[in-house]
């Protein structure tokens, strides 16, 4: 295992000796000596033999987490890292190479398999579209709204409720005018879309747990926690709020 430039320093090497070290590394590698590590040339011990330096077998979650071919990689690289044979060992990792390739995940235009999972409940997106239809904006800002929605759904943190884009950085990827995406964030947070809560200088878009959530299921209801504590308890609810609204706020109300 490879020791860092931290370790090293720890263990009371000074910089000078790590730099004469490397250059006896690469005076080694250019004339075909043994290689050694930096922790070996530094406490004067010679290379490692290859049944010192014996590789571990693959476990077979190591192996399970791959498919077919991915598994025939990696134990082509294993077999590689002890073969005496330098040119073997040069042409096992060239076909554990392209073996690899073969196992790769295989994706059309869009790369879903590695996509952040933003769960979003359809009801919410239903019950956004029709509060929109009821307010007084044009059809060009009820457009405006849905897609910063979607956006704001899209950047939303990992196992968390609140987006990481901030009201500028949505205007920008849309490119609007910061005034006309104001409106638009005002309009969704007016139907009760999205909430914005106000941290130093700044306002956080935060959107609720149960509408889109990014992350393990699993860990759905401790989000939905934080929500009710940190968002919800912030904007009490009124006596005379519209009771349309409550399919999106009643799982929070007391």
């Amino acid at each position: 295992m490879s020791v860092s430039l931290k370790e090293l320093r720890r263990r009371g090497h000074s910089d000078e000796d790590i730099r004469l070290a490397r250059l006896t590394q690469d005076g080694a590698r250019r004339s075909g000596g043994p290689a050694r590590s930096l922790a070996q040339i530094l406490a004067g011990r010679p290379a490692r033999s290859l049944s010192e330096a014996s590789v571990e077998d693959l476990t077979p979650r190591q192996l399970r987490r791959q498919g077919s071919y991915g598994q025939a990689a990696l134990i082509a690289k294993q077999a590689a890292l002890s073969d005496a044979d330098h040119d073997r060992a040069d042409r096992a990792r060239f076909h554990a190479n392209a073996l690899a390739s073969l196992g790769s995940a295989r994706t059309g235009e869009f790369d879903l398999l590695r996509a952040g999972n933003v769960i979003l409940g359809y009801q919410y997106i239903d019950a956004v579209q029709a509060r929109l239809l009821e307010t007084r904006a044009t059809p060009a800002e009820r457009n405006a709204a849905l897609a910063t929605l979607l956006l704001i759904t899209r950047h939303l943190a990992w196992q968390d409720y609140t987006c990481t884009k901030m009201a500028a950085d949505l205007a920008e990827m849309q490119g609007v005018d910061k005034g006309d995406m104001a409106r638009t964030l005002k309009l969704l947070e007016g139907v009760g879309a999205i909430s914005r809560v106000k941290k130093g200088r700044m306002k956080i878009i935060t959107v609720t747990p149960e509408g889109a959530f990014r992350g393990n299921v699993n860990n759905h209801a401790e989000a939905v926690a934080r929500y009710s504590a940190e968002v919800v308890q912030l904007h009490p609810a009124r006596e005379d709020a519209d009771p349309r609204q409550t399919d999106l706020e009643d799982f929070t109300r007391t």
